[in-house]
């Protein structure tokens, strides 16, 4: 076994020319043609290993059974039916039945929670379905308590919000309790873990959005359904994505992450620490079962970060430490175990400026040291992967985690890995280092307007039509994204971040494809999963998206499918013609690049719902409107007008939301010749400015708008549609018809013209008679009617709401482009999309 005093990084992580030591006692299940993924890990009553897994072939999901035996970690059977199945859960009753759970998605595209026992190596009986309802089942946890009942916790939307639910597995009659409620409040409560104190019931620790921020919570359950509820944590930092393990009797280890304040809430800019995942630390702390209290012990990321800059001393090339801020590393997903002594063993996610890998280090209880850390070698990885944790009779701590060996941000095919630890053995005491506090925000810019609630809905009944108006984004990154991977956070944050603190309505998330790094294709089949984890019909809708980020003049574009399955278009072509999706959705040999037009051609051959948007115009990222002569409305008709992250590019010297900016912060529009301080204008883009939108109206391109975020931003960018349905496919109708608004809040906009909804084209013989309704969140400064792109009509109201009606008596011959643009007192703007009409006289 594997423990010298000398620590080195992961073997992906080393310098070139390094080669990582063997190690005994580690074993792994891999096939170059099979993605092995997700595994948990149990002992039976023998104290032999075991592992259940996902295993994708690339086409489908099947979660499957491995056993540690003399000649390895080796599978044993397929546990469910091919399809697409989410983080697997295994633990050993009484009876010494293992029993496997899982996330399957099932009818009406919902995922459900399914269970399989396991006998003597055979799976036995049927697939059970342990809950399916209205919304996701899964996120699952099991255990075993002391009477030997198996328990299984997981996360459900059945409400909307996520709550937590519980049953236990009584191996004396052979039946599954009834469904019990952790939770059933109006906030989201997150994957909970569950273990035990050594008596009847349950603890089941998650963390909550309560209050607009995430603690964590920990609940005692009884066998009658009982639940007794502690808050662990209060304040105002993010405390999310917790691990638990018992002593046995006296003590509960909990570990969570920490996580910046304004978690969530109202952020711009591109600082990089502002990201949902910015500023992470990793937590540990006792919560003594008799008393009742928490008690945090010394920090254990300045120690990881000091043990990282360390392995690198001078080496040829030093990593950037994932924050960018000079002491902490980015950190992610604690799983904490305990060994017979009782001292915690902590292993978490870190990264450098490649991928993320895992290290594990161990906390003296009784003397509050933590040791040096200890590579795990092929742990390198994405950031959403958790390991388990188990021990043994022979106190031996068990490992099981997931990695694709990767090397460079290169996704690879990913195996399973195995491997044990003599708490014995442990590496000498890591020296004291001092943390460096999280950074406090600044006071924003401009005030803060409280949210809308989320049952606050607007409603627009017009032409014998009842329209209703949903808020959401297109233009979110993750950890697979090429660029500020260590802060963006992951899909299962970009979630967390809909769901309960903006509180939208759809999400689709929109990793690169292939700059820097290509989208590999089971990377893409990992984020639908997630969007099917993620999907409740009538409160939210996960929607299918990815970012083609082809530069300046071609433009930046997120692609949006209501489907599972669509293809990547990649920008190389000698990406896509070795991808998936050529022999169905062929092109030609050509240029390097696939260009707009035949993205558009393959998206038509591929047939189902998609709608295009792009984005940041008027930057390096953006489109020169001059050289498109014709846009394919059959799939692209938006123009991501505003985006958070960086400005709008409506028009050259057009006013500038100032919402979510900081009092020391600037704009940035990325790349414009002058950047002011705000709530200036920009009035030069550079040689970009023939990417801004009234550029586009001026070709000619008949382009409504949009509002998405983009990376680091948070809570200042909503965009808008007005759905007959809301279904997925209803949200693309209404992208591709245009009936669409932009803002930085969730402000109401109707517009109309002779009687003809935002977003049509139709010409008329009578004056144009426009039609607007504003409700706004704050009070309004300004509503501005905007003409052949150029201001025509302002209005300077009192109050949040505001109707006006009124005929254009001097239209132009020719087409008349009209659309709005709204200002409010407290920085933030609205948009709606134009309507285009053309007088005949």
């Amino acid at each position: 076994m594997f423990f010298a005093p000398l620590i080195w990084l992961a073997l992906a992580a080393l310098a070139p020319g390094d080669e990582a030591p063997p190690i005994d006692d580690r074993w792994s299940l891999s096939d170059p043609k099979l993605a092995q993924d997700f595994p948990d890990l149990c002992l039976d009553r023998n104290g032999a290993a075991w592992v259940a897994y996902i295993r994708h072939d690339g086409k489908a999901d099947t979660v499957r059974l491995a056993r540690k035996t003399a000649q390895g970690l080796e599978d044993v059977d397929a546990l469910g039916e091919p399809g697409v199945a989410h983080q697997p859960a295994i633990a050993c009753d009484g009876s010494g039945t293992l029993w496997v759970f899982w996330g399957q998605l099932g009818a009406k595209n919902i995922v459900n929670l399914k269970a399989r026992s396991v006998r003597d190596g055979k799976p036995t009986g049927t697939i059970l379905t342990l809950a399916e309802s209205e919304g996701s089942d899964s996120f699952a946890d099991a255990g075993t308590d002391a009477a030997g009942r198996v328990w299984v916790v997981w996360q459900s939307t059945r409400h909307g919000a996520a709550d937590v639910f519980a049953r236990y597995y009584d191996p004396k009659d052979a039946r599954w309790s009834p469904e019990i409620p952790v939770t059933s409040d109006d906030a989201g409560d997150w994957e909970p873990r569950v273990a035990f104190d050594g008596k009847d019931g349950a603890w089941v620790v998650y963390d909550s959005s309560r209050g607009d921020e995430f603690n964590v919570y920990a609940a005692r359950v009884s066998l009658d359904g009982k639940v007794d509820t502690k808050k662990i944590t209060d304040s105002p930092y993010y405390e999310a994505r917790v691990s638990v393990a018992s002593d046995g009797g006296k003590t509960l280890w909990i570990a969570f992450e920490r996580g910046r304040q304004r978690w969530g809430m109202e952020t711009r800019g591109h600082e990089h620490p502002k990201g949902l995942n910015g500023q992470k630390r990793i937590v540990l702390g006792r919560y003594d079962l008799e008393s009742g209290h928490f008690t945090e012990v010394a920090p254990l990321t300045p120690i990881l970060a000091a043990w990282v800059k360390e392995q690198w001393k001078g080496k040829a090339a030093t990593p950037k430490i994932g924050n960018q801020t000079r002491t902490l590393l980015a950190v992610n997903l604690p799983e904490v175990g305990v060994d017979a002594a009782g001292n915690p063993w902590l292993a978490c996610r870190y990264y450098t400026d490649r991928f993320w890998q895992v290290a594990v280090a161990r906390y003296d209880a009784q003397r509050g040291v933590w040791s040096q850390p200890i590579p795990l070698e092929d742990s390198s990885f994405g950031q959403d992967r958790r390991s388990a944790t188990v021990r043994d009779p022979q106190g031996r701590l068990w490992m099981a985690w997931p990695s694709d060996r990767r090397v460079t941000k290169d996704c690879g095919v990913s195996a399973v890995f195995l491997r044990t630890i003599d708490p014995a053995q442990a590496p000498a005491d890591a020296e004291k280092v001092e943390d460096t506090p999280l950074i406090v925000p600044e006071p924003y810019l401009s005030p803060v307007t409280p949210d809308r609630a989320r049952s606050d809905r607007h409603t627009w009944t017009f032409g014998g039509k009842k329209y209703e108006l949903y808020f959401g984004d297109f233009h979110r990154h993750t950890d697979v994204s090429n660029c500020i991977t260590a802060n963006d956070g992951c899909i299962n944050e970009q979630f967390r971040y809909a769901y309960d603190m903006a509180k939208l309505d759809f999400l689709g998330t929109s990793d690169h494809t292939d700059i820097l790094k290509k989208y590999d294709p089971y990377e893409w089949w990992h984020n639908q999963r997630m969007v099917d984890v993620f999907y409740r019909p009538d409160f939210f809708l996960s929607m299918y998206a990815y970012e083609r980020e082809q530069k300046w003049p071609w433009g930046h574009r997120n692609v949006i499918f209501a489907q599972r399955g669509a293809p990547i278009v990649y920008i190389q072509r000698k990406n896509y013609l070795t991808s998936p999706w050529n022999p169905l959705y062929p092109v030609a040999e050509g240029g390097a690049e696939i260009m707009p037009e035949e993205l558009w051609s393959i998206l038509r051959a591929y047939g189902k719902p998609v709608a295009v948007i792009s984005h940041t115009g008027a930057s390096n990222m953006g489109t020169d409107w001059d050289l498109y002569k014709q846009i394919d409305y059959t799939v692209e008709n938006l123009v991501e007008i505003y985006q958070g992250a960086r400005v709008s590019y409506e028009g050259i010297g057009a006013p500038q939301p100032t919402v979510g900016l900081e009092k020391k912060e600037k704009y940035n529009p990325a790349t414009a010749t002058k950047t002011p301080d705000p709530p200036t204008p920009i009035t030069d883009f550079g040689k970009f400015n023939k990417g801004v939108y009234q550029n586009a109206l001026k070709n000619g391109h008949k382009l409504g708008v949009f509002a998405s975020s983009d990376h680091i931003s948070q809570h200042t960018a909503f965009g808008g549609v007005y759905v007959e349905k809301f279904t997925r496919e209803g949200i693309i109708e209404a992208l591709n018809a245009r009936r669409t608004v932009a803002g930085t809040d969730k402000i109401f906009l109707e517009f109309s013209c002779n009687g003809k909804p935002l977003g049509s084209i139709f010409e008329s013989t009578t004056l144009p008679r426009l039609e607007i309704s504003v409700s706004g969140t704050a009070a309004l400064k300004r509503i501005t009617l905007v003409r052949n792109e150029t201001d025509y009509k302002v209005f300077e109201p009192s109050g949040k709401d505001f109707q006006v009606a009124f005929e254009d008596p001097t239209p132009i011959s020719g087409e008349n482009r009209y659309y709005v643009r709204v200002e409010q007192s407290d920085g933030s703007m609205a948009w709606a999309s134009p309507v285009w009409v053309t007088m005949k006289r």
